[in-house]
This record gives structure tokens, sequence and C-alpha cells, in this order.
């Protein structure tokens, strides 16, 4: 059975003129009314919107945990075989003539400055003093939590949750936006990762619809992340005398 030819097209509307050239109308005004609706819901009724995201981010958690942890498992086999794989491991991920634009120190820089380095500044603190207070082998009673035999779980579970897993999952998302983009010549939005599954279908509504998410989640993601490191950076300051 012979393979179908892959999709080196993907046609996305985008305006010709003005403050939205280059981009798509509906999924940019989309993505910003989204998140300016919640950021206006948090300001206006704090305490509601407090109470309504945290019971989802409750169900949530309670109710794909495993599926969780399965897909993050998932994700560091994957780069593990696409690493040793010669076929995949030293694909070059644009055209075999293109040379980088950057080099490895800039996109590190780049990388780092982008928010991960205000995740890292502030969860290599936050996160074991966390799990040093409680942890799933304090809930089971396999060591007793602010304690001194807690410490070593603590860093364990710290490292499960910023170790292999957490860059696999940015491995996969970079290698996929990459691998379309520049070998392929999609677009470069997280549509054109999905191109191998819906096809053509992702010119319109259901292309539309995926890129609205990753917007509303890249925005709100980051958001969240630079906040933490604008609360340390502030209250650091306090704590050497400025700002009182």
């Amino acid at each position: 059975m012979a393979l179908k030819p892959p999709l080196m097209e993907l046609p996305i509307k985008t305006a010709d003129e003005g403050f939205y050239k280059g981009f798509a109308k509906l999924v940019t005004i989309t993505g910003k009314l989204l998140v300016g609706a919640l950021i206006l819901w948090a300001v206006a009724f704090p305490e509601q919107s407090g109470a309504v995201l945290s019971g989802i981010n409750s169900l949530i958690l309670a109710t794909f945990n495993y599926w969780y942890v399965a897909v993050m498992a998932f994700f560091v086999v994957v780069c593990l075989i696409l690493a040793v794989l010669p076929a995949s491991g030293r694909l070059k991920l644009g055209h075999h003539d293109d040379k980088p634009e950057f080099s490895n120190f800039s996109w590190f820089s780049m990388m780092f400055g982008a928010g991960i380095g205000i995740g890292m500044l502030t969860f290599a603190t936050a996160e074991p003093l966390y799990h040093w207070g409680s942890n799933p082998s304090t809930i089971q009673g396999l060591t007793e939590g602010s304690s001194a035999g807690n410490v070593r779980e603590a860093y364990v579970w710290s490292f499960t949750h910023w170790g292999l897993a957490a860059w696999a999952a940015y491995a996969i998302v970079g290698l996929s936006l990459a691998y379309f983009s520049y070998r392929r010549d999609l677009p470069l939005t997280i549509r054109s990762a999905l191109a191998p599954i819906f096809g053509r279908s992702l010119s319109g509504t259901t292309g539309h619809v995926v890129d609205v998410v990753a917007v509303v989640a890249t925005v709100l993601g980051v958001s969240q992340t630079l906040g933490f490191g604008v609360e340390q950076f502030v209250s650091g300051l306090s704590r050497i005398g400025f700002g009182d």
C-alpha cells in the first residue's frame, strides 16, 4: 500500500494590510477577546473567579491525573527514541542547505529569558519546600512531612516534575513546530503539527480552534510564570528595604 505524499501546503487566510497584516484575524481577535475577558473577570470578581478556576483545576487533576502521568512518560520515551534513531536523531530541522540563524548560546538565552528562567528561579526553591511538607510518600505514610527524613523525597518529586518529563513536553512541541514549519514549509502554528491527523481541514474552522486554544493557553501559562517571577522579585526588594 503506497503512502500518501506528505502535506506540503496549508493555506490560512491572513490580513493583507493594517495592524493584523500577516495574521489570521479570526484567531488573533478571538484569542485577545478570550484572554481579555478572563483578565477582566479576575479583576472585577476576584473571589468568584478564583473559586471557579480553582474548582476547574481540582476537577482536572482528579479526573486526568493518571492520564497526565502516562502522557508525560510517553513524551519522555518518544524523545529518547527520536534521539537514538539515526533517521530522526540526525534529521535537520530545515532544508538541507539551511544555516542556523542563531547560535546555540543565543537560543539558550532566549529560551530561559522567555519564562522558563523565571519558573526555574521561583520553583527551584518553592517546589522542594512544597513537597517537603507533603508529597505522595507522606500521603502513603512512608515519610513524615516537614522532617529531615522527607528531604530526599521532596527532591525526588521535584525532579519528577521539573526533570526529564517537563523538558520532554517542551521538546515535543518545539520539534513538531520546527519540523512542519521549516522542513515541510507549513505555517508556524500549532495546527501545522496536527497536519498528519486532520489534513487540509486545518485550513478552516478546525485549525482556527486549535490555534485559539494554543494562543490562550500559552498567554495564560506564560503570564502565570511571569507573575510568580515578579512577585518573587518584589518580595526580594521588600526584604532588603525597598518598597516598604
